[in-house]
This record gives structure tokens, sequence and C-alpha cells, in this order.
């Protein structure tokens, strides 16, 4: 794998990483998220840079490029501990569409979703954990029933982030002698209770009472609902740690900045020792953090079983790493690190949540344990 960037990448991430200085900035963002909405200006400047259609082919209006694209552009959205979700939309819900094989979903519906989803004009979020299901995607009890020309589908979803600003939701649902299948379901079908996650983030609750969709709604072929969840839920796990590693950058950053300004008996407090030791701790969980990343995009195409030995192994890091250069982040300001206007706390709360979403690290060792033998065998 050759990790130096193409010209086009590098001309990428500096554009992603100006947009985010000049007009995501750290103020910017505690008005966005005081105003509570779920909708923001951003989206619609996300569409226009074409960050939305990085992962979508061209023929469904989308850019086509490779995962390193993506990964550079949520990398630069967690310097900036964006709102928006761009993980749960451009690359899940946008996942999961493109490889839907259901013989009943047309193609032209998948053209007109992904469009309009690398337009900015659509936001789909995938709607599938549920109370007793701790992260195991085969452990769904909503059930989708067949009658008449279509399914009637019973149950209820779990914390999903970018639901209030969702047009569609894709929701997880087992049907009789069949298995799990992912069908599209309409907004106003379905009932949703909204509340703010610990970094700031909206999420939401989705009750589905007697809810009736067409034969057409249903994206995967029978059988097929579980491999095709678990493949995209993994492409948006690892740009989840792309994500973390920007904001673990910015910790690091931010405090290296504090740390030679602030006076202590006359003197920068960068200067003791036992805090270069901690910045040089910090900073090898950095880079270790973005070696996992490389590895797991060396291996996102791969066969199952590696791609979730590497996918899961970065998220078990992460699990780690996030919490360390966080907490440390937070020590080195001391008092001010806790407070609502400065900006390491909040980064801390948003690692926090990026660590639990689509598997926290106890769940993703077992995993990886699991996919490790599989391998061997």
């Amino acid at each position: 794998m050759d990790f130096n960037l193409s010209e086009e990448q590098q001309m990428l991430r500096d554009a992603a990483n100006r947009y985010v200085r000049e007009q995501y900035g750290f103020e910017a963002r505690r008005r966005l998220q005081a105003a509570g909405s779920a909708s923001t200006p951003h989206w619609a400047q996300y569409a226009e840079m074409g960050w939305l259609g990085l992962g979508i082919p061209e023929a469904f209006g989308g850019l086509g490029c490779s995962f390193v694209e993506t990964a550079l552009v949520a990398e630069e959205l967690g310097r900036a501990l964006a709102l928006e979700p761009f993980i749960g939309c451009a690359v899940l819900a946008a996942r999961l569409v493109e490889t839907a094989d259901a013989p009943v979903f047309a193609a032209h519906r998948r053209v007109e979703l992904l469009e309009a989803i690398a337009g900015g004009a659509l936001q789909i979020a995938l709607a599938h954990s549920e109370p007793a299901s701790r992260y195991e995607l085969d452990a769904a009890s909503t059930t989708a029933r067949a009658e008449g020309e279509g399914f009637v589908i019973e149950g209820t979803k779990l914390m999903i982030p970018g639901a209030l600003g969702a047009d569609h939701f894709i929701v997880s649902a087992r049907v009789a002698d069949e298995g799990l299948a992912l069908f599209l379901v309409d907004r106003s079908a379905a009932t949703l209770h909204g509340y703010p996650l610990i970094d700031g983030t909206l999420a939401a609750d989705l009750e589905l009472r007697s809810v009736f969709v067409a034969a057409d709604a249903r994206l995967t072929a029978p059988g097929a609902g579980l491999a095709t969840l678990e493949e995209a839920l993994d492409r948006a796990a690892l740009a989840q740690v792309a994500e973390a590693l920007g904001c673990m950058e910015a910790v690091l950053e931010t405090s290296s900045e504090y740390l030679k300004t602030r006076q202590q008996f006359g003197q920068p407090i960068g200067r003791f020792q036992a805090l270069q030791h901690r910045m040089s701790e910090m900073f090898v969980e950095v880079q270790e953090t973005r070696s996992i990343l490389y590895r797991g995009i060396a291996s996102l195409d791969g066969a199952p079983a590696a791609r979730r030995q590497a996918v899961s192994a970065a998220k078990v890091l992460l699990a780690s790493s996030a919490r360390f250069v966080g907490g440390q982040g937070i020590q080195l300001h001391g008092g001010i690190g806790l407070t609502d206007e400065y900006p390491i706390g909040h980064y801390y709360k948003r690692l926090l949540a990026l660590t639990t979403l689509y598997g926290d690290g106890d769940w993703h060792l077992g995993r990886f344990v699991e996919a490790q033998l599989e391998t061997a065998s």
C-alpha cells in the first residue's frame, strides 16, 4: 500500500482543512449546537464540495473515489467536531443503498436515492440497534411480515444518529424463514423520540407500529441482509476511526500550544519534563491510531474475515487511545479543560461517543478473536 497521498488527495485534504478552519470554528460549532437544529447550513456546502458523493460510484451521481478520500474528509471533520451525520448518511446509508441486491429494488430507485444523497437533497439513516441487541447484528427482534403487496414492520430501534434530520430510514427486520432483511422506510411512517448525545450531536429512538411498506422497499435479497449490513457497518466504523484521529490530532495540537503559553514559576509549563513525557505518549497513541487506520483501509476490500479482523483491531485500539489522548488533554489543561467554553472537553466527549458507536472496544475484541481464528483456519 502506498502511504503517500496523490496530488488530488492532498488537494482534497487541504480544501477540507481550510474549510474547517475558516467556516467551522469552535464558536460557530457551539452556536449550532445551542440551536439544537437537526439541519445545518454546512450540509449543502458538503454536497457542493463533493464530499457527500466521494464513495458513490460515478454511475450513481457520485465521484467514485476510494475509501482514502472518505477517510481524509472524515479526519478533518473530526478536527471540527462536526455535528452533521457525514458518516451515517454519506458512508453507511449510501453503501447500503449501493449494495442493495433485492430483485424487487428497482435500478432507477437506486440511482435516484444515491444522486439525492450526493447532491445533499436527501438524508438517510440506518435504524438497527435495539434494547437487547448489544451490538450483535443478528439479534434484531423487529419483524417484517409479508402482507398483500408488501410488508408490515413492527418493532423499536434505539439511538439512531442523525435521525432527526433523516428523510428515510433503512430498517433492519427479521423476515420469517429468511433471516435479517433491510427495508427503506419513509420518515412520516415512523414515530421519533429525539434527544442529544453526550457529544452534542442529536439522536433518536424509532417506533414502528404496523408500518406498511411496498415490496420494492426491500433492499436485500433473502439471506443476504446480514452480510450486506456487516460490510457497510465496517466501512462506517473505519470512517469513525478516521474522524477520531482528527479529534485526537486537534487535542494534541491544542495541548501543545497551551503548554507553550501557560506560565508557571516564571516559565512555560511545556519546559517541565513530566509534561513533555505526557505529550510524547499522546503523540505515540495518535500515530498508532493512524497506522491501524491504514491497515484497515488496506483490508477493507479483502476477504470478509480479514476485513472484520482489521476493522475490529482498529476499533479496539481506538477505545484505549481515544480515552488516553482525550483524558491527558484535559489533565494538561487543568480546570479550564472541563469548561464548556473550551474545546478540550468537547473533544473528549466526542471521542467517548466514537468509541461506542458501531461497537465498543470489548465487543470488537471478541469479534477480532473470532475473525483471527477464522482466518487461521
